[in-house]
């Protein structure tokens, strides 16, 4: 294999990076890399198996979970994400329903998505940049978490990260099949979760940059023109079908909720600036999993940027300022969107495609501090990631603690349900948990959920009822809890089980109302709670 040329000696941007490989990343620093990714997937492996399902997995995987493909799909028209993960996980629970089985597709996915970050990093930059955004999105406590769910955002990364790198490739050297390749993977993003919209969008200007400076053979143009019909029909297939009747979904049962309110922009109560800075500051915390660090990376990303938007070589400069575009679009989109009230901004998972220009971003400031080379640049990242972990974030909200999501705990509390209550008492509890105990409840069998005349809705499964509260009644509370046990009818004891991300409703119970100070709590960690209730007083 000839050795790696330098991008920035080319006399022309149009050669290719190497003499006859088109990435910039020696077979050395690919060692490192598989090794690296190795670490990074038995963590998540690990995490997987370690960890019981949250509610939105349980719902995710309860919609998956019908006789047909048909239903499935179906199914997966009434949340609020396209159908390709619920597809995959119909076909994937033949080969088993156990928490690590159903979280493999995540896990592979996640661990695909870190080497195609590190080898589009490698064409469109430097061995220095690939190595420390490999290290980076390997390792994060976030990239890992996210990797290990049945979500759809593993999906949404991998997708959208090999269709840059099949771009890039597709033009050095040109192939039309590549680049088809490349429209493909968008397509499939698209079809994992709607924010690949912004990646589309950003990824078609940048596209177009590029196309003007490497002028690519017709027969290349022709397939990447052919890719964005195909997208735009793919997305105009998405709306038809689901997006445009999601409107009146979401207006109807989850704005009621204020459903992330404080993510959204309120014209009314915000100030369109102060509310990007937050939002821009929370989403480097939530990729980076720490704030101190999170909002030093807003810095290095910034960092970043300025360099590449003054590449000095006149050889390249043109390509490294297409890259910087590409850095700087999604975030622009996304205000865009959040300004107009379209979509929200801020903390959270649906923000999580911006992960891939974060770390880029942030990768190509740690490799420039050391002049592009791979040693230094790997330790810093290694630095950073580890300051992540060490230092955390204790009042953070964006993660349960590990320790509360053992699976030891479901288990615990399950096997106690099944042990202590009876065929004729009830179970009552919130929509949100109603998920996990359906599904561990009912090992993992599908559920006929009933509504009944009050509201809620119930299922059955080995001999026990469970009755939940309507899907906006949100979690159980002191106030809504006595009116929620006044419609239930039973001859034997009604239980209360609360789960999800609630925490403390017995001991709320019990220091509010001395007809309730002997309840006998049952915690399965600090999320689990099982506890039954006495008869309720009544006033004359």
């Amino acid at each position: 294999m000839s050795r790696p040329v330098d991008v920035d000696a080319m006399p022309s941007s149009k050669a290719p990076v190497l003499a006859s490989h088109p990435e910039n990343v020696s077979t050395q620093t690919d060692w490192f890399a598989a090794a690296l990714l190795a670490v990074g997937f038995c963590w998540r492996v690990w995490l997987a198996h370690a960890t019981f399902f949250s509610p939105d997995e349980a719902w995710h995987f309860s919609l998956a979970n019908r006789e047909s493909v048909r239903l499935a799909y179906n199914a997966s028209l009434t949340i609020s994400h396209p159908p390709l993960l619920i597809l995959i996980l119909h076909f994937w629970r033949v080969l088993g329903t156990s928490n690590l089985v159903l979280r493999l597709p995540s896990v592979i996915a996640g661990t695909v998505f870190c080497w195609i970050f590190y080898r589009w990093l490698g064409v469109i930059a430097s061995r220095a940049v690939a190595i420390a955004g490999l290290i980076l999105v390997c390792l994060l406590g976030p990239m890992i978490v996210m990797s290990a769910e049945v979500r759809q955002y593993p999906l949404l990364l991998m997708f959208s990260a090999a269709a840059a790198w099949l771009f890039e490739l597709a033009l050095s050297p040109e192939s039309s099949a590549l680049m088809l390749a490349s429209s493909a993977c968008l397509c499939l993003a698209m079809l994992s979760h709607y924010s690949a919209f912004f990646v589309a969008a950003a990824l078609g200007a940048y596209a177009i940059l590029r196309i003007l400076q490497q002028r690519p053979s017709l027969s290349v143009l022709l397939s990447w023109i052919g890719g964005q019909i195909v997208g735009i029909a793919v997305a105009g297939f998405l709306y038809k079908t689901h997006l445009g009747r999601l409107n009146a979904l979401l207006y109807q049962a989850l704005l009621p909720q204020q459903y992330l309110s404080g993510q959204y922009f309120h014209p009314a109560s915000d100030h369109l600036l102060p509310y990007l800075y937050r939002g821009t500051f929370g989403i480097f915390r939530f990729v980076l999993g720490q704030t101190q660090i999170g909002q030093l990376a807003v810095l290095l990303f910034i960092a970043g940027a300025i360099f590449l938007l003054r590449q000095e070589q006149a050889a390249d400069r043109s390509r490294r300022r297409a890259f910087a575009i590409l850095l700087l679009l999604p975030f622009f989109l996304n205000w865009l969107a959040a300004a107009a009230g379209f979509y929200p901004y801020g903390r959270m998972r649906q923000c999580l495609f911006l992960a891939i220009p974060v770390l880029a971003g942030v990768s190509v400031c740690v490799a420039r501090s050391f002049r592009e080379r791979v040693a230094p640049s790997a330790a810093l990242a290694l630095l950073i990631v580890v300051l992540c972990h060490a230092l955390g974030t204790p009042q953070d909200r964006d993660e349960l603690p590990l320790a509360d999501q053992r699976h030891q705990h479901m288990d615990q509390a399950i096997e106690f349900i099944r042990s202590h209550v009876a065929p004729e008492d009830v179970i009552l509890t919130d929509k949100a948990s109603s998920y996990q105990l359906a599904h561990y409840l009912c090992d993992q069998k599908p559920v006929q959920i009933e509504s009944t005349d009050q509201g809620n809705e119930t299922f059955g499964c080995r001999g026990l009822r469970v009755i939940s509260t309507g899907p906006t009644a949100g979690q159980l509370t002191p106030q809504n809890l006595i009116p929620a046990l006044a419609t239930l009818h039973t001859s034997g004891h009604i239980w209360i089980v609360q789960a999800a991300w609630a925490h403390g409703l017995g001991e709320s119970i019990r220091s509010e109302s001395p007809a309730f100070t002997d309840v006998e709590l049952h915690t399965f960690g600090r999320f689990i709670e099982v506890f039954k209730m006495p008869p309720i007083p009544t006033h004359p």
